[in-house]
């Protein structure tokens, strides 16, 4: 008898088991909000540059920065172009704004420092021709220096001018002019100035004492005589035969120097005069 073989749990099917899979990572779009903040920076720091443009330490920094940001969040097309590109235009704005007014400032500047050291050379040469007019005497003949304690006599011409003490007298003034005419030697000086004593007065002394020596270069006559107050008076006579200034058309051949010299020290005057004597 046939048998119907019965199955067994191994040979019955099995339901089939489906295990979930977890689906593959997808890339993720950036958040609009984060990636947005370049391009609200750019724009932040763009107007933040255009409104403080003349505060350049703030607006300079602020409108690069808002230009790199908003180029930046161009090219990567982040979100908020508007906003990059209004970072971009203001802050080319502010530093179009900035460049000018600093060249303008920077030339103002520069003019006006000009300006000061110009001022500055103009007081400081005044200040030298001061102290140089208070240490020598300069024309367009000669220059002297100016013996301590004496001042320039303002009412000096270019080539007769005199120093004095303040509120000096004639008994204190020192004399330096040109002359004319032939000199000679100094024999001849003393001949000269005794004849026109003697005609003055013909009971002069005449020539009292006479000198002839060198200063810078050049040959000096010392003469002296005693003036109506029988006080001694000196001139010393600078001869410069090759100086090129004149007097009323005529050359002038030697400079005299002239004043008292009744005690050594008007003398010592005198002749510290003489000696820093330079003729033109």
């Amino acid at each position: 008898m046939d048998q119907t073989p019965t199955p067994t749990e191994s040979s019955a099917p099995q339901p089939t088991v489906q295990t979930p899979t977890t689906p593959a990572a997808q890339p993720s779009p950036e958040s609009p909000r984060g990636s947005s903040k370049l391009a609200l920076w750019s724009m932040i720091l763009g107007i933040v540059s255009v409104v403080l443009a003349l505060v350049i330490f703030i607006s300079i920094p602020a409108a690069i920065v808002a230009i790199i940001l908003g180029i930046i969040a161009l090219v990567k097309h982040h979100p908020g172009k508007g906003k990059s590109i209004a970072g971009v235009i203001t802050g080319a704005v502010a530093l179009f704004i900035i460049i000018p007014f600093m060249i303008f400032v920077i030339a103002v500047t520069i003019a006006a420092n000009n300006s000061l050291t110009e001022k500055a050379n103009k007081v400081q040469e005044t200040v030298d021709a001061k102290s140089n007019s208070a240490n020598k005497v300069t024309t367009d003949c000669y220059t002297y220096a100016i013996p301590a304690g004496y001042e320039y006599d303002d009412g000096s011409k270019a080539c007769h001018t005199a120093v004095n003490i303040p509120k000096g007298d004639a008994l204190t003034r020192v004399q330096v002019k040109g002359t004319t005419g032939t000199i000679g030697t100094l024999s001849d000086v003393v001949a000269r100035y005794n004849a026109t004593l003697s005609r003055a007065d013909p009971n002069t002394k005449g020539i009292i004492d006479q000198e002839q020596f060198t200063a810078n270069g050049k040959t000096v006559y010392y003469v002296s005589y005693e003036d109506t107050y029988k006080l001694l008076t000196g001139i010393y006579i600078v001869s410069d035969p090759e100086s090129t200034q004149s007097i009323n058309g005529e050359p002038i051949n030697a400079y005299s120097v002239l004043g008292y010299t009744y005690n050594s020290s008007l003398k010592g005057t005198v002749r510290s005069v003489v000696d820093s004597l330079v003729t033109k």
